[in-house]
C-alpha cells in the first residue's frame, strides 16, 4: 500500500508521491501534511471508491427534482403539448420509485460496508427518509398513473406528493453528506 499524507488544515489524503507544493484541495503549503494510516481495510475502502450508493442516489435526486418542475409546469401551462408532457411525466414517475428503490438498497449496502451494521441512529433515520421518499414517489406514479394527469386536482395532488419526495431527498442528503467522512475501522 503507498505511503498516504494528510493535510492537517483540511483533512485531505492522498499518496504521497503524488503531493506538490501546497495540498490539492485546500492550497496551504506542502509542510500542513503529515504521515496518515488509513483505518480502513484495503477491501473495504476498495469497495466504497466505487461510489456506488452516491452515483445511484443521484438517479432519484434528479428524476424527483426533474418530474417536481415538470408536474409545476403543466399546473402553469395546461394547454401546452398537454399529451407530449404528460407522457414525459408518466415515464420519469413511473421509473421514479424504482430508483428509490434501487438508493435504498445500495444505501444498505454501503451502511454495511461502511459502518459494518445499518442499526446506527443516523442510518435509520436516513431509512426512515428513505421509506418516505419511496412512498411519496410510489403514490405521485400511482395517482398519474391510475387518475390520470389532466384534472387540476390530480395535478396539484402529485404536485405535492412530488415536493414531498424532494423535501426527503434534501433530508437524506444533509444526513449523508455528514456520514460521507465517517467510517468504522478495521
Amino acid at each position: 500500500m503507498a505511503e498516504l499524507m494528510r493535510c492537517k488544515s483540511c483533512g485531505y489524503v492522498m499518496e504521497a508521491g503524488s503531493l506538490g507544493d501546497v495540498c490539492p484541495a485546500c492550497g496551504v503549503p506542502r509542510k500542513m501534511m503529515e504521515p496518515w494510516k488509513d483505518p480502513v481495510s484495503e477491501k473495504r475502502r476498495l469497495l466504497l471508491s466505487f461510489d456506488i450508493h452516491p452515483i445511484v442516489v443521484h438517479f432519484s435526486i434528479s428524476f424527483v427534482a426533474s418530474a417536481l418542475v415538470l408536474a409545476l409546469f403543466v399546473l402553469a401551462f395546461p394547454g401546452l403539448f398537454p399529451e407530449t408532457l404528460t407522457g414525459i411525466l408518466r415515464a420519469l414517475e413511473g421509473v421514479l420509485p424504482l430508483a428509490v428503490i434501487a438508493s435504498f438498497l445500495t444505501g444498505l449496502f454501503d451502511g454495511t460496508i461502511r459502518f459494518r451494521r445499518t442499526t446506527t441512529p443516523l442510518l435509520k433515520t436516513k431509512q426512515l427518509f428513505g421509506l418516505a421518499f419511496f412512498v411519496t414517489t410510489a403514490a405521485a406514479a400511482i395517482l398519474t398513473f391510475v387518475a390520470g394527469s389532466y384534472d387540476t386536482w390530480v395535478r396539484v395532488a402529485d404536485a405535492v406528493l412530488l415536493a414531498g419526495g424532494v423535501a426527503c431527498a434534501v433530508g437524506l442528503g444533509r444526513i449523508g453528506s455528514r456520514l460521507l467522512p465517517a467510517m468504522f475501522p478495521g
